[in-house]
């Protein structure tokens, strides 16, 4: 804690930016008018800065992502606006002209509209976005919004910190069923409850770049929910929203530009929420009768109408009720009841849309599905630009496997080339949560933590009993393995 007399002769931004510990800064804050002015103001504003890229889009086109309503096409050109946006020879939507259908419609407008012809947007990708102009040098309703936003944001993601920095292979695999007496179970999960306790309190707190590489995933988690919660409407001459293309086009736009650890962040993020959501939402299925009904029709298995009926939740709640309201989601997890009037909240808005728009259902409701499937479809899809062989020497391996040398171990034949395993390595099996052989959840830690955690690369050696063709052998492999 600093010492009163530093006050005399520090201003407050230098004393807030020599606070590191939380709790002091939170005292700081509530104990003076000039201490809160100078930290929102000034010190959030220059942290959220750090990732402009999304916090200053956001910003600038949340609100009329939720309230205006946008064809697809229309909704494509604001994405363009956003410089990580992959573009493959301009919008999905180009004519042969070069012009975009929709860009008169998107005007810029202090209510957020998306602005410029085609030459500003295609300019956006090379240059610093003309919203940020609008972010620093207009009303002060953005830089609020700025601050607002990253303030929730940060939030969320003290709660990961504080719930996930420990190394799930070597403390959830120890709590699995055997055959072992009641009693001898019970000490084995106490056993790993107290050793993941260990690693959270005894562990080196998160660096700076994890922080950061969590607060830009959350960042990028909440604009693929924006626009997945966009209120699209059909184009001109159609009678409804076409919504396997606009799934295809949110991650597209949102991921497609991003490295495979940058997605992979996204996708734990993402799965870390769905985990910690879904016994809330469990907890009330017994008693929401309307769209348990009403969504499930006992046209389910119960394990997949379980599912089922969380996902609906989970995405209405990414869609609605995050980033702003997460954390008191997350911290009031253990205690359901408490959370019952937001919960009656996504009730109402899926018993809103259900009736009325039935073929949006997808589009609205099955973010989760889309964003961590998102490297399996882009291996396998038609407007892939990637080729197996690219996949696998682009991405640099990371350590998160329990033994040396592990990858799919006796997961895969003997004849697998290398490209195949490694592969099969980042698109399966680093997609599997309950995986024991490599961290699913291990990707936003530092790699300096990762060794320290005892985990290791995974090893592809070349097989000399002959390669197969790349794409067929990881369609064999995929169904082996369950990629779907």
């Amino acid at each position: 804690m600093l010492k009163v007399g530093c006050y005399l002769t520090l201003g407050p931004q230098t004393i807030i930016r020599s606070t590191s510990e939380r709790q002091t800064l939170n005292s700081l804050v509530r104990a003076s008018a000039l201490f809160k002015t100078a930290y929102e103001d000034g010190i959030l504003f220059e942290d959220a800065s750090k990732y402009k890229e999304e916090a200053y889009f956001i910003a600038y086109f949340s609100e009329s992502f939720r309230k205006r309503p946008r064809t697809l096409s229309d909704l494509d050109v604001v994405l363009l606006s956003y410089p990580s946006a992959k573009v493959a020879g301009g919008s999905v939507y180009s004519n042969p002209s070069g012009g975009r259908p929709g860009s008169a419609s998107s005007s810029s407008s202090s209510s957020g509209a998306a602005g410029g012809s085609q030459a500003q947007a295609t300019a956006a990708q090379a240059a610093t976005p003309w919203y940020h102009a609008r972010i620093l040098n207009g009303p002060a309703e953005f830089s609020e919004r700025v601050v607002a936003n990253h303030k929730a944001i940060v939030e969320i993601s003290e709660q990961f910190i504080k719930k996930m920095k420990y190394p799930t292979l070597l403390v959830d695999t120890t709590t699995i069923k055997s055959d072992n007496k009641e009693e001898k179970e019970k000490e084995k999960e106490k056993e790993a409850t107290d050793l993941k306790q260990k690693y959270l309190k005894e562990g080196a707190p998160a660096t700076d770049t994890e922080k950061q590489t969590i607060i830009r995933g959350l960042y990028r988690l909440w604009l693929i929910s924006l626009v997945y919660g966009a209120n699209t409407i059909p184009e001109s001459g159609e009678r409804k929203v076409d919504s396997d293309f606009g799934r295809m086009m949110a991650c597209y736009r949102c991921l497609g530009g991003l490295k495979y650890w940058d997605v992979k962040v996204i996708q734990i993020l993402l799965a870390f929420l769905s985990k910690e959501l879904k016994p809330v939402f469990l907890y009330y299925k017994r008693i929401e009768k309307v769209v348990n009904e009403g969504v499930l029709k006992g046209e389910f298995p119960e394990a997949v109408a379980e599912d089922v009926y969380t996902n609906y939740y989970f995405n209405t709640f990414m869609t609605t009720e995050f980033p702003h309201n997460a954390a008191s989601w997350l911290t009031h997890s253990s205690k359901p009841l408490l959370l019952s009037e937001r919960f009656s909240t996504l009730s109402s808005v899926i018993q809103s849309i259900n009736p009325k728009y039935p073929e949006e259902e997808s589009l609205r409701f099955f973010l989760i599905k889309d964003v961590l499937k998102w490297h399996t479809r882009e291996l396998q899809s038609p407007w892939s630009v990637i080729s197996g062989n690219e996949f696998s020497e682009n991405v640099p391996l990371r350590p998160l496997c329990r033994a040396e040398g592990d990858g799919l171990g006796h997961k895969l034949p003997d004849t697998a080339a290398p490209a195949v395993k490694k592969s099969a390595w980042l698109v399966v099996e680093l997609g599997r949560q309950e995986s024991t052989e490599t961290d699913f959840w291990g990707g936003v830690w530092d790699d300096e933590r990762l060794r320290g955690w005892g985990y290791c690369l995974p090893k592809f050696e070349e097989d000399n009993l002959g390669k197969k063709a790349w794409k067929g052998h990881l369609r064999r492999l995929s169904s082996r393995l369950k990629l779907h």
